[in-house]
């Protein structure tokens, strides 16, 4: 607001915006505008902001309604998909925690296991195998293979799950 609000300050602002403002407005009106400090400024900012909707509206492409349809149909389309696979996403996050989790068990149960599954290894080599020395080397390979095989197993189950859910959309 202005410090002096000046009783014909709306009719200027209506002047301009009927587009009469200055030529075919009335002359008191504008001599008063002339000499007022606030119906000047009001003038002023009115006219361009006048000139600025005028710009505005010519500038404005307004696409044809067939585009628009066309574009709201897709759009809808689009939506109504991602909502239908959505209990998707949610299923395959869920079998996917399942999965870890199973594997997680599994690991968890057989790795007590593995000491005597490598003893047992040991006592059949020396057995069958001729020296000390190859079954302890082969004994050694394979704790290192199981170790690995764990690890591999873990990573083709929580790779995918990881690629899956860094690609998604969701």
């Amino acid at each position: 607001m202005t410090a002096f609000d000046c009783p014909k300050e709306q009719d200027v602002v209506n002047a301009v915006l009927g587009g009469t403002w200055p030529d075919r407005c009335d002359d008191s009106l504008v001599s008063h505008a002339a000499h007022c400090v606030t119906c000047a400024e009001v003038a002023h900012v009115s006219m361009l902001l006048q000139e600025d909707v005028d710009h505005a509206r010519i500038d404005v492409i307004v696409p044809a309604a067939g585009q628009i349809w066309w574009r709201a149909a897709v759009r809808a389309r689009l939506e109504s998909t991602h909502a239908a696979a959505r209990p998707m996403s949610w299923m395959h996050a869920i079998t996917g925690a399942i999965v870890v989790g199973a594997l997680l068990a599994a690991i968890t149960t057989a790795w007590p296991m593995l000491p005597g599954l490598i003893n047992a290894i040991r006592a059949v080599s020396l057995e069958v195998l001729p020296s000390p020395e190859v079954a302890k080397a082969i004994a050694g390979g394979l704790t290192q293979i199981a170790g690995l095989a764990i690890i591999a197993a873990a990573i083709m189950v929580i790779a995918p799950l990881a690629l899956y859910f860094a690609l998604s959309d969701d």
